[in-house]
């Protein structure tokens, strides 16, 4: 077993920040909110990951092939 989830191979960039956010939360310093959906950008299916974080009431984090993350949060128009 690894020592450091950041040595597994990850099949995308979501999911190497995801291990990393893992790591850094059993640190207690993460700077993602705790309940978050880890999503590629250019993931053919994003769109639909982020309704369905957002419809959960989950944080948005959208990493781009490179790994950079952007925090997004969705809120409920009013009608």
């Amino acid at each position: 077993m690894a020592d450091d989830l950041r040595d597994l191979p990850a099949r995308s960039p979501a999911a190497r920040v995801a291990h990393e956010a893992i790591e850094l939360a059993i640190e207690g310093r993460s700077p993602y909110p705790d309940k978050a959906m880890f999503i590629d950008a250019d993931d053919p299916h994003a769109g639909a990951q982020i309704r369905t974080a957002a419809d959960e009431g989950k944080a948005i984090v959208l990493v781009d092939k490179d790994g950079t993350a952007h925090i997004l949060r969705a809120e409920s128009a009013v009608r």
